[in-house]
């Protein structure tokens, strides 16, 4: 049977041209690059979205991308999760990252990213970990 994870969050990325980079395009092809199908625990493209709109501003300051998932006890594969997820940021041109993941074995926890100053202007971008539990040794 199992329970129930649900993983969810968003990444404040940057937009438009910043220099050499086109943070948009990066982004969008950062996204558009999951696979459709992966091996558990999954980390696909039909778990994120980008905030875009050319009819109203929702992007005041970040373009956003939100995403989300419920799955099977990923707490047991966390680290494995974390790598994905970790591995997509390393080609998103943004400046924080946050996850949640709420579980009914381990309760509820969150992790922070951020964009480590000295990269802001370069490519590829190097991000920082600020907390959370990596490994659940469940």
């Amino acid at each position: 049977m199992g329970h129930q994870s649900t993983v969810y969050g968003v990444i404040d990325c940057f937009k438009g041209r910043r220099g050499n980079v086109d943070a948009d395009s990066l982004n969008l092809a950062a996204v558009a690059g999951l696979p459709e199908t992966d091996g558990w625990p999954f980390l696909v493209r039909d778990m994120f979205s980008v905030s875009q709109s050319d009819r109203v501003a929702i992007d005041y300051t970040y373009r956003l991308i939100h995403f989300a998932a419920s799955l099977k006890e990923v707490e047991f594969d966390w680290p494995a999760w974390l790598d994905k997820f970790e591995q997509l940021l390393a080609r998103i041109d943004g400046m924080a990252a946050r996850v949640h993941l709420d579980t009914v074995l381990v309760g509820s926890h969150s992790y922070d990213w951020v964009r480590d100053t000295a990269s802001i202007d370069a490519w590829p971008p190097k991000w920082i970990f600020q907390g959370g539990i990596r490994d659940f040794e469940i």
